[in-house]
């Protein structure tokens, strides 16, 4: 008989399928020092402590099937070899491997292996044989499985909200974009400092800033009356004030594109709490947001609709193949927080 009471009080690992993998912060052979999230890409993770040298050769052996099923691959070790085929952190003192066989319960010297899920949630801990080919196994068994079934199992917390701006307000955008626009730039922390540079691996596209209070003070004032309703009763927020609204164009004879990131990872940014793309035009292919952590759905508010979500959620605007894409950015900061 099913001892349902003993399952509930059982006493539990405090690292399991379902709990959020900690974070953390380790070089690479370069030196790079990013953070865990940081290094996600919206793939799933496995995550290997301690690897053998059988291990290690299986890992680069599988590199290819790894790439096509989408399973990014991180090794903890005491020092990160200057090894190319396979991103290992150095652990040096050995205290982050540590820490996480503690709260695993597997405190044995010995390969781990955790398999981790877009958002970084544990699926699945193993120590026992071929840990390369279990993760592997284990993470393309999963996306069969959900291939197969016609049931939504997971989506990103993102609010759309239609017909914000007429299409009269899109082209007067629009035309003004085409008025004057610069080439994009991103915040890069080069040498603990923060600056903004054209960066074309990352993002490309042309700006325009809307940098009069004349204009840029009634826009705000009517995004927020359209979007305040809606934001307080999705997410019970209230009070917050908005930046500087941006034009931009992903213009497809360019190849325009913006790569995976998330918009709070730099101190100048790390108070933003909301991402707000409003779409000013259709007759474009291409271009929508996709929210890989939550899956490959894709994501295109019709032209003067918008799109808000959380500035911790890792996204990419996808290249524009037809046309050009024209959409009005900005962030929505805590109203009590200074920028």
């Amino acid at each position: 008989m099913l001892d349902a009471d003993a399952i509930l009080t059982a006493r539990r690992a405090r690292l399991e399928r379902g709990d959020r993998f900690p974070n953390f912060l380790l070089p690479d052979r370069t030196g790079a020092v990013r953070s865990l999230l940081e290094r996600a890409r919206g793939w799933g993770l496995a995550v290997f402590l301690d690897p053998d040298q059988a291990l290690r050769a299986t890992l680069k052996e599988l590199g290819p099937g790894y790439g096509a099923a989408e399973l990014d691959c991180i090794v903890l070790d005491n020092e990160a070899a200057d090894d190319s085929d396979l991103c290992v952190l150095a652990d040096s003192v050995g205290k982050v491997r540590a820490g996480l066989r503690e709260m695993s319960g597997q405190q044995a010297v010995r390969p781990l292996a955790f398999l981790l899920d877009r958002n970084q949630r544990v699926i699945a801990v193993e120590s026992d044989g071929d840990l390369a080919q279990w993760a592997l196994r284990r993470w393309t068994e999963g996306i069969e499985a959900a291939k197969r079934s016609d049931q939504v199992s997971a989506v990103a917390p993102v609010l759309i909200v239609p017909n914000v701006l007429s299409p009269l307000e899109c082209h007067a955008l629009i035309e003004r974009w085409s008025r004057d626009n610069r080439e994009g730039t991103v915040a890069s922390i080069i040498k603990g400092e923060v600056v903004q540079r054209e960066y074309e691996k990352m993002k490309k596209r042309r700006d325009h800033t809307i940098a009069e209070q004349r204009v840029a003070e009634p826009l705000l004032a009517l995004l927020a009356r359209r979007l305040a309703p809606e934001l307080d009763k999705a997410y019970h927020y209230r009070r917050f004030r908005m930046d500087r609204p941006l034009i931009v164009c992903y213009d497809a004879e360019r190849g325009d594109y913006f790569r995976r990131h998330r918009d709070n990872q730099t101190p100048a940014t790390a108070n933003r709490q909301f991402a707000l793309t409003l779409n000013l035009n259709s007759g474009y292919e291409g271009g929508e947001l996709i929210f890989p952590e939550y899956g490959d759905q894709r994501y295109k508010p019709p032209a003067g609709g918008a799109i808000l979500f959380s500035c911790s959620l890792l996204h990419e605007a996808l290249p524009v193949t037809e046309g050009r894409r024209f959409a009005l950015l900005t962030f929505l900061r805590d109203a009590n927080q200074s920028a």
